[in-house]
């Protein structure tokens, strides 16, 4: 009977040093949504809100992101970010450029926004939205970057909107918090989701220069929507000290950190 008590102790230790390990470390999964993934995906599954603002290939990033999700090395702290967008936002045109304004997408609670069905997400996550503001002019737009992004601590209504002295106000509070202690301890950021030459970069840009934290770009997690724009976007990156790696180097990395608390 006392063997068997100090089995439990010493298991329990040993998690516990490794979730100590591993709580450096996290993941984001930056609008892994519907609305960015090909229509034929939303086929493929007989769902709704796939193909509205599709990005090529972006149904493969789900699978190497699942490689870290199910594996028994993941980080202690998983977040995601979503465009959640309002009614009558600047953000969205019927006539869009493709710079500063876009055609309808992820709008706030409608199927487009709602994340990939087959990530395989853990209770624990941490969610956060982003590009509530409705907007007078799509060139003030700051929902690019999850940087500037919320856990929704009230009900948002998507026929209002938050107005952009709400978010002068409030300019990223959840990474204020971060910041201030929240997360004291998370050291490494891995970054993946979509579209690679905008939202992730720009995730990835701020969070680097801004949190100060080392930023990690999952090359085989992320699709761009331009070739060449994506590839620019990881020399950018690479040259401000951003690491661009893929899941099994990220994995490689996770199981150090996990066997070095053991």
């Amino acid at each position: 009977m006392i063997y068997h008590v100090n089995v439990i102790v010493n298991v329990t230790l040993i998690k516990e040093n490794a979730m100590n390990k591993l709580s450096t470390k996290a993941l984001g999964i930056v609008d892994a949504q519907r609305g960015f993934m090909p229509v034929t995906e939303g086929d493929r599954l007989g769902l709704a809100g796939f193909g509205e603002l599709p990005v090529d290939e972006g149904e493969l990033i789900v699978p190497a992101l699942n490689r870290i999700l199910i594996s028994r090395f993941r980080p202690d702290f998983i977040f995601t970010t979503q465009d959640w967008h309002p009614d009558g936002t600047a953000h969205i045109s019927e006539e869009p450029n493709y710079d500063t304004t876009w055609p309808t997408h992820c709008m706030a609670n409608t199927p487009g926004a709602k994340l990939h069905p087959l990530l395989e997400l853990p209770d624990d996550i941490v969610i956060y939205k982003k590009g509530m503001e409705k907007l007078l002019q799509g060139v003030d737009d700051t929902s690019y970057s999850g940087y500037n992004s919320f856990t929704l601590q009230r009900e948002f209504d998507p026929r209002g909107g938050w107005d952009l002295n709400f978010r002068q106000l409030h300019e990223s509070e959840a990474w204020l918090r971060f910041l201030a202690g929240e997360r004291p301890e998370t050291r490494t950021v891995y970054l993946g989701g979509l579209a690679l030459d905008y939202c992730v970069q720009a995730t990835g840009i701020d969070f680097k220069i801004k949190l100060g934290v080392d930023v990690a770009i999952l090359t085989d997690a992320t699709r761009p929507v331009d070739k060449q724009a994506g590839e620019k976007a990881l020399r950018e990156m690479a040259a401000l000290g951003i690491r661009i790696i893929t899941v099994d180097q990220a994995l490689a990395e996770l199981e150090e950190a996990y066997r070095a608390s053991n």
